[in-house]
């Protein structure tokens, strides 16, 4: 057959094909005219198998092509990524961007929603924006979140605090801060001759308190903490809202971690504290070795040269309470604390619950301006009009000024424990609050699913329904339970809310397949029966403790058991005695740890695992033993594949079971 009908038939130039053919094994020579009919239908079938290799090669290098530009686009992407939280208003996602607010306003509309610049958007429409103006967003973690959500408050309420014209002189607001049981409570209960302890589960202080004292002529406001590792954000809003801080050390134990925590926010917040060193009536209390450790950490007493205050006490005993009282005042002083009287109040919020006979209540602290009865107000996503104030002896007050701790009553919603209570706002305000509230509340929400596992992450939950008294116990429990971490098991807090635990709370608990969780709530007596009804545990819980102690056996139990074999001992062959059907008896001597009767022994030759089987029994100067130390001979038994030689290696094993 001629080369240029092979050529046609091939769909292939003739030159080309002759260029190829060599490549094929078929080396007619670049100017042959025929090709031997024999060889043809074997040129056909090797052209083909190299077109699929042409054809291969010509995908890859596509492919290659493609990998080089992703990258290429990834790299750009790393220069477009925007984090946001759930929610977040227009204008900020245009200043995140960088892009005019027109522009971010008109892609909303061309995606069909109608939104004023200062309005939230959700997740997901603020996720495809920004997708079409080039960005890639993801979610903020919740822990960020957390931070920046808690530094713009802070911001915000030293904007508004920066708006005092008539500044007079102040009341100072205390904060008392320490260690769990070193006398926080016992302290202010001697300082208001009041004796709260015993409405506290276990004697420990679990919502953060603000009371007012008079000393002598002066006054002096006091933020009691809890001193539980669990409050740690409720002790680091009270730095915030102070002017003074009394940081307690018992005598008998000195400092502590959260005494150190205390120091460490104290001084990063630039709050002037007293060191207040208390329990000094103990026997076992040694005040120098307190002042010793405080040195360690740079605070020198003034009675050893240095500049810390600090003032020994016993409030059990009342003992030099009025001296510190003193030092409080003298700091006030040198402090200079101003605020604006004549001006609309703004607070913070320092607890919120919902009262069964008053509704939405919570207890603020004015930080400057007076609030009056009637005065309109916005804390954060809630507000409302003061119906009424109520003082920290039960006391009705027509109005309230600066650093005066007053409970509220006129909220239409329950507000966030650390929000700003602002009474400067307007009625337009309010309205345009009201209605984005309603907008929200009438946005479906979804329980998730009962399911044994997390598909994603590949674990298994432990979902939990949290219903508290007060917020401040349920950031508490929450913020405990986030730190409890264990590999295989996830804990998800599916619902949580304010009041007694009711049928509503027993359905949801039954659809996610929930435990219901109780803190200082009563459960209502349908809820109880329908409980038991449907299987759902409800568990009720007076201190954090308890409820922590109890979700860690929880997760135990949930958790699979592991065997997990553990190295004890090594063991040199000296000399085998004896080989039977399925058991070898040896002699050795122990180089390493301990060998012990019933464990599991490996063989071990030219660094190879050859055999594994059981030590059944074990002899040490011709008498059985359980166990021989490195150094010793032995003989033993070993119960397995018998190929064991002198000079192999025995690696003993003990198994352990852990979760």
């Amino acid at each position: 057959m001629n080369v240029t009908e092979l050529a046609r038939q091939l769909k292939v130039p003739t030159s080309e094909l002759l260029e190829i053919l060599p490549e094929l094994g078929f080396d007619i020579g670049v100017k042959a005219i025929k090709v031997d009919d024999s060889l043809i239908d074997k040129i056909k079938k090797a052209y083909k198998k190299y077109q699929k290799k042409v054809k291969f090669k010509e995908a890859e290098s596509k492919v290659e092509e493609i990998k080089i530009n992703d990258k290429e686009e990834k790299t750009d992407d790393v220069e477009k990524i925007i984090e946001i939280g759930n929610t977040i208003v227009v204008k900020d996602l245009a200043e995140k961007m960088g892009f005019p607010i027109n522009k971010v306003m008109t892609e909303l509309m061309n995606n069909g929603v109608m939104v004023s610049l200062n309005s939230d958007i959700d997740f997901e429409t603020a996720a495809i924006i920004s997708e079409d103006l080039g960005f890639s967003i993801k979610k903020i973690s919740h822990q960020k979140e957390n931070i920046e959500i808690e530094k713009e408050k802070v911001e915000k309420l030293e904007k508004l605090l920066s708006e005092d014209k008539n500044s007079k002189i102040k009341i100072p607001v205390v904060v008392v801060m320490g260690h769990v049981d070193h006398g926080k409570t016992k302290l202010l209960d001697t300082i208001r001759k009041a004796n709260i302890i015993d409405t506290e589960a276990g004697n420990i202080t679990q919502h953060i308190g603000a009371y007012k004292a008079k000393i002598g002529k002066k006054e002096i406001t006091f933020l009691d903490t809890p001193g539980h590792e669990a409050f740690k954000a409720m002790r680091s809003r009270g730095t915030k809202i102070a002017d003074i801080g009394i940081i307690i050390v018992a005598a008998d134990e000195g400092l502590k971690p959260q005494t150190i925590e205390s120091i460490e926010l104290a001084q990063k917040e630039k709050l002037p504290f007293i060191i207040a060193i208390n329990k000094i009536d103990k026997e076992t209390a040694d005040v120098e070795k307190v002042k010793k450790e405080l040195s360690e950490i740079n605070l020198v007493p003034e009675d050893w040269g240095g500049k810390t205050i600090c003032v020994e006490i016993s409030a059990k005993k009342e003992m030099n309470i009025d001296n510190l009282l003193e030092m409080v005042n003298l700091v006030a002083e040198m402090e200079n604390l101003q605020a604006d009287e004549s001006r609309k109040a703004i607070g913070t919020i320092i607890e919120s619950h919902i009262d069964r006979n008053q509704g939405p209540v919570a207890s603020v602290l004015i930080q400057t301006g007076t609030l009056k009865l009637g005065d309109e107000f916005i804390s954060g996503q809630a507000y409302g009009k003061v119906r009424a104030m109520i003082d920290h002896l039960g006391n009705n007050l027509d109005e309230a000024g600066p650093s005066t701790p007053i409970k509220i009553l006129g909220f239409k919603n329950v507000p966030e424990i650390g929000d700003i209570f602002n009474a400067n706002v307007s009625s337009k305000e309010i309205k345009e609050l009201k209605k984005k509230r309603q907008k929200t509340t009438t946005t479906t929400s979804h329980l998730p699913s009962n399911k044994p596992e997390d598909e994603e992450e590949n674990t298994k939950s432990i979902n939990l329904m949290l219903k508290t008294d007060v917020i401040g116990s349920q950031e508490a429990i929450i913020e405990s339970l986030e730190k409890i971490k264990h590999e295989e098991i996830k804990i998800k807090i599916v619902k949580k809310g304010l009041g007694n635990i009711n049928d509503k709370d027993v359905i949801d608990a039954e659809t996610t397949g929930s435990t219901i969780l109780g803190f200082h709530v009563n459960i209502n007596s349908n809820a109880e029966f329908l409980a038991k009804e449907k299987d759902v545990t409800i568990k009720n819980y007076k201190i954090i403790y308890k409820l922590l102690e109890d979700i860690e056996e929880k997760i135990n139990k949930v958790a699979t058991v592991k065997i997990v074999r553990k190295q004890i001992g090594e063991l040199k062959v000296l000399a085998v005695f004896k080989t039977l059907t399925t058991k070898v008896i040896f002699g050795g001597k122990v180089i390493k740890g301990k060998i012990i009767k019933d464990c599991i022994a490996k063989i071990i030759r030219n660094k190879e695992a050859i055999a594994l089987g059981q030590i059944s029994n074990l002899q040490s100067g011709k008498e059985n033993v359980t166990e021989v130390v490195e150094g010793q001979e032995c003989g033993l038994e070993f119960d397995g594949d018998p190929v064991i030689k002198e000079g192999d290696l025995v690696e003993v094993y003990k198994e352990v079971k852990n979760k």
